[in-house]
């Protein structure tokens, strides 16, 4: 006897302004579970990953999701064996995940980047357990302009049980390797801020060649130790409109290694310090090469 695919899609509603008020009017009679039920978020359910069910002739359903799709990172398509009442709780369990050893945070599978993450960071037991409810999982890849299905492999029994009680552990490798997908907001976030702030920098550099520069950047602020989001944007804004190649010179490398200033002050700390004559010497010893140069340290290279 032939088992019964049930068909849904993961929208996370955080991602949409109207998007929870759009399904409760437009698709009354549709059905839905928010993976925040019996969580301390349970009362968010107008942002909450909703698990959808996508009867196959709903096309004005299917097609309303797909729209959310092409506009947002925020919705992913899934064939399962369990009905609704089932596989939402399922995947709500799988929302808890462990840092740290003892530190409890929520795995943003619902959002499509992380989910495409998963497979090659997850160890091959998580990956089996994680995805043993599902048959297909597939997402939309913005930056390729693909879907791109998961590859499911069957769990066993043991599975199972050793997630039965504690949720997956994350290392920090493994966590490394997910932030990749954060650093996509980042790189969009850092090209906004050259368009709003130095246009005439930027103009005639090609949006593929504008990411590349902004990861590099990323990179290049990563190997000075510099990971908050603020001082990376500061470090992109430095290379477009000052030097690409400013911290060649030798007394920003002193301000930007300086291991008794926090990481995320020693750009601004730079700043206010760094001589009319230190800034003329940048600008004059500018190489253009630079904005495509990443560290040597692997630590600041691509994730």
């Amino acid at each position: 006897m032939e088992t019964q695919t049930y068909t849904y899609a993961l929208l996370d509603c955080s991602a949409h302004e109207h998007a929870f008020r759009d399904l409760t009017t437009r698709f009354a009679d549709v059905q839905w579970k928010s993976l925040f039920d019996g969580t301390p978020e349970e009362h968010l359910v107008t942002a909450a990953p909703l698990l959808i069910a996508t009867p196959r002739d709903n096309d004005k359903l299917i097609a309303w999701l797909e729209e959310l799709e092409q506009a947002a990172p925020s919705v992913s398509w899934i064939g399962s064996p369990y009905a609704l009442p089932v596989l939402a709780p399922m995947l709500t369990r799988r929302l808890q995940c462990e840092i740290n050893d003892d530190q409890q945070v929520v795995l943003r599978f619902y959002d499509p980047r992380i989910l495409l993450g998963l497979p090659s960071a997850l160890t091959a037991q998580q990956k089996r357990y994680f995805f043993a409810p599902v048959s297909s999982w597939i997402a939309w890849e913005p930056r390729r302009e693909e879907r791109y299905a998961i590859s499911i492999e069957p769990a066993t029994s043991a599975d199972i049980a050793r997630f039965a009680f504690a949720p997956i552990s994350l290392t920090l490798p493994q966590r490394d390797q997910l932030m990749y997908f954060d650093k996509e907001n980042l790189y969009d976030s850092i090209i906004q801020q050259w368009r709003d702030t130095c246009p005439d920098d930027i103009a005639g550099i090609k949006p593929n060649m504008l990411r590349e520069i902004a990861i590099t950047a990323v990179a290049r602020a990563n190997s000075y130790g510099i990971t908050d989001a603020a001082a990376q944007h500061l470090f992109a804004g430095l290379m477009m409109t000052v030097s690409p190649s400013f911290d060649d010179n030798s007394l920003v490398k002193s301000y930007l290694k300086a291991e008794n200033v926090p990481p995320a002050d020693r750009l601004s700390n730079m700043i206010s310090a760094l001589p009319s004559e230190a800034w003329e010497q940048i600008t004059a010893s500018k190489r253009m090469d630079a904005l495509f140069e990443l560290p040597s340290d692997p630590h600041g290279g691509r994730a």
